[in-house]
């Protein structure tokens, strides 16, 4: 179960709300979890279409100059043989 709260920054929807509770005799707070579910529904019974964009004509190359150091033989964490206890290491070492 999780909880949620609820925060009515818009006064005109916040009175709907309540006129609507008042006249069915709710809370508030159920009129608002009524409503939840009902979109909820609404969107389980709905496709919810939307356009999707052509990759080829919205890409572009980046093209950038690379400096003439040679960075071949540069292996960044090879030196790393277990993962887990590389990690355990630097926590504990953080943590004192």
């Amino acid at each position: 179960m999780s909880q949620i709260v609820l925060n009515i920054e818009n006064q005109e929807l916040e009175d709907t709300l309540k006129r609507y509770a008042k006249q069915h005799k709710k809370k508030i707070e159920q009129v608002a979890i009524d409503a939840i579910k009902q979109f909820a529904e609404f969107i389980n019974n709905n496709k919810i279409e939307y356009k999707q964009r052509d990759v080829t004509k919205h890409m572009h190359v980046i093209k950038k100059e690379l400096d003439d150091e040679n960075l071949d033989d540069v292996v960044p964490y090879s030196y790393i043989q277990d993962s887990a206890e590389h990690i355990r290491e630097l926590r504990r070492k953080r943590n004192n």
